[in-house]
């Protein structure tokens, strides 16, 4: 399972983070969901091809080993999180980033979970 999400900050355009996502995952249907007067963009999906455009997009900016590295740190006992830069993905670009570290804006959140994380892991990296 893998499940997206990114809140949106009262300055962002809910529509311009709803493309990020959907430009690093296009096969997840995703929607805004608002709480008082917070929005965050969220969706979810069964399978690997939910991750077939991350893996082309690491794979393109030959950051597989790297990528690699900062995935096998983030199995957290049976779930994969981490966190993607929205800036970077408004752009098509995949970049791995800290929550609330690098960017004045939240990051993306991925979490995969899945019998074999290590395998979720070679697969995406190979």
């Amino acid at each position: 399972m893998v499940k997206v999400d990114a809140d949106v900050y009262p300055t962002e355009d809910p529509e311009k983070v709803l493309r990020a996502v959907k430009n690093i995952f296009p096969s997840i249907s995703f929607e805004v969901r608002w709480i008082d007067s917070s929005a965050r963009v969220e969706g979810s999906a069964e399978g690997y091809e939910a991750l077939e455009n991350l893996k082309r997009l690491l794979r393109e900016r030959r950051i597989r080993a790297a990528a690699r590295s900062i995935l096998k740190s983030s199995i957290r006992d049976d779930v994969l999180v981490f966190y993607l830069n929205k800036q970077a993905a408004y752009a098509g670009k995949a970049s791995f980033t800290e929550p609330f570290v690098e960017s004045p804006l939240p990051p993306i959140r991925v979490i995969i979970r899945a019998p074999d994380l290590e395998e979720v892991i070679n697969w995406l990296t190979e």
